[in-house]
């Protein structure tokens, strides 16, 4: 993975992160919830997934999911721990970050991610 993917990966992720961030003030506005709307639009980028976490509407349920993919990334970006799977650690295919830059676990991990065998968590 160069450098440049790097930083298109990136700038991918903080404009998602952004078009979120608005879908989520309309969600919550159409909720008539503007005292939620009011802090999402005024708070910082590093809170907005602690602020949203606390939300327990299910309009915003995919929103919320999506927007802590995208924290997710970003901090194994500033870790230097992007484009590797978050359970074994191996190197995920360029393909599939291409396809979503917010991907987490190769296609095993994954499967049995999804089956429930997550016990290495913590």
């Amino acid at each position: 993975m160069t450098q440049a993917q790097l930083t298109v990966w990136r700038n991918r992720l903080l404009s998602d992160w952004a078009q979120v961030r608005e879908t989520l003030i309309g969600q919550l506005k159409a909720c008539r919830r503007d005292e939620w709307a009011e802090k999402l639009d005024h708070c910082e980028q590093d809170q907005l997934v602690e602020l949203t976490s606390r939300l327990d509407l299910p309009k915003v349920e995919q929103s919320v999911a999506h927007l802590k993919r995208i924290d997710a990334a970003l901090c194994q970006m500033d870790l230097g721990l992007y484009g590797f799977c978050s359970d074994c650690e191996e190197p995920l295919a360029i393909e599939s970050l291409e396809q979503d830059p917010t991907l987490q676990r190769c296609p095993r991990c994954e499967a049995r991610y999804r089956k429930g065998f997550h016990a290495h968590e913590l």
